[in-house]
């Protein structure tokens, strides 16, 4: 699909396959540019309540504080005048402090979902960022134990971001970080090989795991602590790898943290900051240090004072390297825990001059995981905390990711093992992949009675004028601009609010309305509807990632 050009009528911009709200906003462009009124910034948001339409905007409040000459009534006339002209429209208003109300046309809603089902697979998505560079980094987890269930809630996250992006036309880089130096990595080392030689260990490394790792390497007895390190650390790192895979994530690029530093890169980008004046000795270490930019902590060691480089400079030097590939678009998935070292981050970035703006992270906050009412305190495994492998192992890979994409990543949540379990509704995955089982079943009982794909494909549409029917024609014709919101806030937790509230108004539909059994231009017009439904269905669990299965 290419960019919306401006044409005459509604009926042409929905022949080039673009949606209801890119309809309302073309009709505003059309009245702006008639009326030479001053280019506002404004809104069109789906209407929360049907009393004030399908579609509202706030232009008119807009043109009013932009001080233009007319009345905010004046303006509004202008507006429903435009879009009255337009059959698609039902009907459009006015309402104080300033919004204009569009209410669509049953019939441009029903016949619209014969472009779902021409779209078929590649329904929802645009090309609004075609030819545009992203590059998304997440999970990244330290390799000094097992991934934990705290960093997996960055896998799902992480590739349904690069999902809707790749979906929007970006050309998306789905990168990790593999942290393999540093003080923890070091106190990690010294205690494993303490371990393999018999001696005592800090609490920290505790457990199963670290047992079992212990018992793995004992052949390393008695070797440096550099190999006992390095061979420890890409032991971890492949069954990180491992558990990646079986939450259904790929990765494009994986950067070793030694790598930056082994090729000179962190040492190249620490002296060009210095050679900008952006670095000050102090305690015999060097320091970033930007006085004038408006970070809380407004330093942070680049290089100890044993000569050593930090996990700051290296990561500096690894967003170097993402940006020097030209993107238009970074995104970094983080742990809570790095909230402190974001806004470092942000300022280095803009020092070493990239578009700060083209930088986003989304630091996500701690997974308690629980069975029913009772808090699992630690893993068997791991000794003192969750793994990823467990829960996945227990819940299986589609609760797993849905969940953890159920919440939004600014807000703590717990993963109830027992719930996720369920067969039955009330578990959230299980009441989605249910209604896309039911959508199958009933579009394969229609094709054993006759009505196969081909009889029903043409039907009349405009049969649809049930109020269930009209209102999830509206629901599926949401994901384009879904995807195209999502893009850009990257709030993607909201697919899974979106999968909960389609099937829900499909089980609903579909226990108050016959299909099969119906007289014979209603049950064809229906099961486009049913078709309909199973693609959109589809195409957004593709998007978080988790499977449509035909039956349950």
């Amino acid at each position: 699909m290419g960019q919306l050009k401006l044409l005459p009528t509604v009926k042409d911009v929905i022949l080039i396959n673009k949606m209801i709200r890119n309809t309302v906003k073309k009709t505003i462009e059309q009245v702006l540019k008639e009326e030479k009124f001053p280019k506002v910034s404004y809104e069109v948001r789906e209407s929360s309540n049907v009393k004030f339409g399908d579609y509202s905007t706030n232009v008119v409040m807009k043109l009013e504080k932009a001080q233009d000459k007319h009345s905010k009534l004046e303006c509004a006339k202008k507006f429903i005048a435009k879009a009255e002209k337009f059959e698609e429209f039902s009907k459009v208003d006015f309402v104080e402090p300033g919004f204009v109300n569009f209410y669509i046309e049953p019939s441009t809603i029903t016949n619209n979902i014969q472009k779902i089902i021409k779209e078929d697979e590649s329904f929802g998505e645009n090309e609004i960022n075609k030819g545009k560079k992203a590059s998304v980094e997440f999970i990244s987890a330290n390799p000094t134990g097992p991934l934990h269930i705290g960093n997996a809630r960055g896998g799902p996250l992480g590739d349904t971001i690069a999902n809707v992006l790749s979906a929007s036309g970006y050309q998306v880089i789905r990168e990790y970080y593999d942290n393999n130096l540093g003080t923890q990595v070091d106190v990690f080392a010294e205690n494993l090989k303490g371990m393999i030689d018999g001696e005592v260990v800090m609490d920290q490394y505790q457990g199963e795991f670290y047992n079992d790792l212990a018992a793995r390497l004992n052949n390393l007895s008695g070797k440096s602590l550099d190999e006992i390190r390095e061979t420890a650390i890409k032991l971890i790192f492949e069954e990180i790898l491992v558990d990646i895979k079986s939450m259904g994530i790929r990765f494009d690029k994986i950067q070793h943290e030694s790598d930056l530093q082994k090729s000179g890169r962190t040492e190249k980008v620490v002296k060009y900051l210095s050679s900008k004046g952006l670095t000050k000795e102090k305690d015999d270490a060097l320091w970033f240090a930007l006085e004038h930019h408006p970070v809380k902590d407004k330093e942070a060691v680049l290089r100890r004072s044993d000569e050593r480089y930090t996990y700051f400079a290296d990561d500096i030097a690894f967003h170097e390297l993402k940006f020097e590939n030209k993107p238009d678009l970074v995104v970094d998935v983080l742990g809570s825990n790095h909230h402190g070292h974001v806004p470092r981050l942000r300022a280095a970035v803009k020092a070493l001059g990239f578009e700060e703006k083209k930088f986003k992270v989304i630091l996500y906050q701690y997974v308690r995981v629980k069975k029913g009412k009772d808090i699992v305190s630690m893993s068997k495994r791991a000794g003192n905390f969750i793994t990823a492998g467990e829960v996945i192992d227990e819940v299986g890979r589609d609760a797993f990711r849905f969940f953890l994409l159920s919440h939004s990543p600014s807000t703590h949540m717990d993963f109830d093992l027992e719930l996720a379990k369920k067969r039955n509704e009330s578990n959230p995955v299980y009441y989605v992949q249910y209604a896309y089982a039911r959508v199958s079943n009933i579009l394969k009982k229609a094709k054993e009675e006759g009505f196969s794909h081909e009889k029903f494909i043409g039907a009349d549409l405009s049969l649809l004028r049930q109020p269930q029917e009209l209102a999830l024609a509206k629901k599926l014709l949401k994901l384009p601009d879904l995807v195209e919101d999502l893009s850009e806030s990257l709030a993607v937790n909201q697919f899974t609010t979106y999968l909960v509230e389609l099937a829900e108004m499909f089980h609903k539909y579909y226990e108050s309305y016959r299909v099969i059994g119906e007289k014979e231009d209603i049950a064809k017009a229906r099961l486009n509807l049913i078709l309909a439904t199973k693609i959109v269905l589809r195409n957004t669990l593709n998007l978080v990632g988790v499977s449509a299965p035909e039956s349950m």
